[in-house]
């Protein structure tokens, strides 16, 4: 949901910025927001894959379950990642 936020408040703010006539500063807003989409993708991709073996643990107190929610974190962090590249597509 991060990334929906940061697609509309960058495409608003392009539009603008555009329209004013300040094209090195709408370029800016979307380094911006490219800048902080990587830095919070690979944030919280760090802390799936460190939390990845007690995850589990939220859903069930079987070793099976928490094995095999573990085996699955980094899928999720990877999506997660990309998901959060999808903000570009939007913007352009």
């Amino acid at each position: 949901m991060i990334s929906i936020g940061l697609s509309g408040n960058v495409s608003t703010r392009i539009t603008n910025e555009q329209g004013e006539g300040h094209p090195q500063i709408s370029r800016l807003a979307l380094h911006v927001v490219l800048a902080v989409t990587v830095i919070k993708g690979i944030v919280l991709g760090l802390i799936i894959l460190l939390l990845r073996n007690v995850w589990g643990y939220a859903y069930s107190n079987e070793t099976e379950v928490v094995r095999y929610i573990a085996i699955m974190m980094p899928l999720l962090a990877t999506s997660n990642f990309i998901d959060g590249l999808s903000v570009f597509y939007q913007v352009l």
